[in-house]
């Protein structure tokens, strides 16, 4: 009871995360034609800080495609859920952070290579918040390491399980 009333008394962050895919969603073999395109990834996030520079925080994400032509449309929402420290006190604050990964394939034609719409795992990352006035400015660099592989057509193609992504979020 003591923990709830401490945690309920502290202050709670919003914003939206935009950015990019720095790794290619999918690979593909020699000769087979790939996308050259980045993605966009864009979408809200709340945060529940917590004493001591700690912090939870969870987005939800979408991702356009940047998919090879041969597969038809195609995009992703991911919702991470991660724990976050913050280094220091004062307007910038270094951090890393580190959890669960949860993401849903969507708008994608059912295809004889895809294995999986959901997959899940363990994102990693590292950023600075900036705080002017009543913003918080925070780029960071994630990693995710994805436990399945979604799609896969030996020889062809097949999408990759390491992902990293760089995102710059603005909120309050």
């Amino acid at each position: 009871m003591i923990f709830s009333a401490a945690a309920s008394a502290q202050p709670f962050g919003a914003g939206l995360k935009l950015g990019t895919s720095l790794t290619d969603a999918v690979s593909a073999v020699q000769g087979y034609p790939a996308s050259s395109s980045r993605p966009l990834i864009v979408g809200p996030y709340v945060e529940v800080r917590l004493p001591l520079g700690f912090a939870v925080e969870a987005d939800a994400l979408y991702e356009s495609s940047a998919l090879p032509s041969a597969i038809s449309g195609g995009s992703s929402w991911n919702f991470p859920v991660l724990a976050k420290y913050r280094f220091a006190k004062g307007p910038v604050r270094p951090y890393v952070e580190g959890g669960p990964s949860f993401s849903h394939l969507s708008d994608i034609a059912e295809i004889p290579a895809l294995n999986h719409r959901s997959n899940f795992g363990i994102t990693l990352g590292a950023g600075i918040e900036v705080k002017l006035l009543f913003l918080r400015v925070a780029p960071e660099l994630r990693y995710t390491g994805w436990a399945l592989t979604s799609i896969e057509s030996p020889g062809q193609f097949q999408s990759n399980r390491n992902q990293a992504t760089f995102t710059v979020g603005i909120g309050f």
